[in-house]
């Protein structure tokens, strides 16, 4: 892809500096700015499931391993020992 880009003087004295910083071309100067950009954006926008391992909210409960198959009778069970009948 071409890119045909119009900087004002300030960015292009910044894009001057990295390339005499760098020994890069152009091309080469944009494509870091285009991945170090792209990390970025990609460290923000994680999904939910991620951020709910990472804090410790999935697996932070104990419970019978098969609570999913059971829980209508685990919760029958409790409610009775709470309200002493259901």
């Amino acid at each position: 892809m071409r890119i045909n880009a119009r900087l004002d003087e300030e960015h292009a004295n910044k894009l001057a500096y990295i390339q005499q910083q760098t020994n890069r071309s152009i091309t080469e100067t944009i494509k870091t700015a285009i991945d170090l950009y792209y990390q970025e954006i990609q460290k923000e926008q994680k999904n939910p499931s991620q951020l709910m391992i990472q804090t410790g909210f999935i697996g932070c409960g104990n419970a019978d391993s098969n609570l999913s198959k059971s829980y209508k009778s685990f919760l029958e069970e409790e409610l009775k020992t709470k309200y002493g009948h259901c």
